[in-house]
């Protein structure tokens, strides 16, 4: 085989493993984006839906990890597996205030919302990491911000709830506070990281369940037999998207990522729509696409790389 033959073939081979990893990506992506819809078939409140989902998630992803064999670098390295175990309580605390807010503001709303968590960890930066502020990240922030006012003035005025709206914004809250402690640790990583922020997810909902929802009771309370199918599918869709996430970040470029990452809130918004009967206005529809625009335009620099937030700040769905 002649040289050029050679290139041709290894360049073949990687356009084709490229693309099975971005359908990969997309399918992960796609999938945790489905997870409010899976959630709007389960007729008990969020905190049941938000513990039994991480509950089987946590014990999926367990068993992934054991059939891995790879020592656990969080023993080596404890301050960062308190980080990683800091970041999944405030995952759990998201899961929270997001499956809330699908009940009130709906699925397609709600995650629009969540998802303005990665200009928030933007904005604080300077003060957290030390970072510049750039143009980039200025022009992308003003744009978020004006896409956060179109759609949350627009849905109080077509009559939205305001408690749903706040859980969304808390939520986005609870995600940047999660990327940020993410930040923090370099040897923690893959699926010992996701399987310990979501076991800590779990921890810390059940906790709340025993302080304020009346503990063991509350979290099996009024679970019917046609809950049981939706919640098996919500704690599979979650360790299974993840693992997907995972297998294909070695193979993309972070620029990739970084686009092809906003799939998952845009076919939440389109499955709600179809699946669901969920319609924006347009002027919410506006404000959502500035939201996703301005946290592109600040992950993308203009040089065409990609900035690291989008591979370290994985949120996990």
């Amino acid at each position: 085989m002649s040289v050029l033959q050679a290139v041709r073939t290894t360049g073949a081979t990687r356009v084709s493993v490229e693309s099975v990893a971005t359908i990969v990506l997309v399918a992960s992506l796609v999938m945790a984006g489905s997870n409010g819809i899976i959630a709007s078939a389960v007729a008990l409140p969020s905190y049941q839906i938000v513990l039994l989902r991480a509950l089987i998630a946590a014990f999926l992803l367990g068993c992934m990890l054991l059939a891995a064999h790879k020592p656990l670098t969080a023993l080596m390295y404890k301050r960062e597996g308190l980080l990683v175990a800091a970041a999944g309580v405030a995952l759990g605390a998201d899961w929270l205030f997001l499956f809330e807010a699908y009940n009130y503001a709906g699925v397609g709303l709600s995650t629009i919302l969540c998802y303005c968590a990665p200009i928030i960890v933007m904005a604080l930066s300077p003060v957290v990491f030390h970072e510049r502020f750039t143009f980039a990240k200025t022009a992308g922030f003003g744009i978020v911000v004006a896409g956060a006012l179109l759609i949350n003035i627009s849905a109080v005025q077509a009559g939205a709830s305001l408690y749903g709206i706040m859980c969304g914004l808390a939520s986005a809250g609870c995600y940047a506070a999660m990327m940020m402690l993410s930040k923090k640790t370099d040897h923690v990583a893959g699926l010992e990281k996701v399987f310990i922020e979501i076991e800590s997810a779990a921890a810390v909902v059940a906790l709340y369940v025993v302080l304020f929802k009346g503990g063991f009771k509350g979290a099996v309370a009024g679970i019917g037999v046609s809950d049981l199918v939706p919640i098996a599918l919500l704690g599979v869709s979650t360790a299974l998207s993840n693992y997907l996430y995972l297998k294909s970040l070695g193979v993309l470029s972070a620029q990739s990522v970084a686009v092809l990452g906003y799939a998952e809130p845009l076919s939440a918004v389109a499955l709600s729509a179809v699946i669901l009967g969920e319609t924006m206005l347009p002027v919410q529809v506006a404000g959502a696409l500035c939201i996703i625009a301005g946290a592109l335009v600040s992950e993308v620099k203009l040089s065409g790389h990609a900035s690291p937030l989008p591979a370290v700040f994985r949120k996990v769905s």
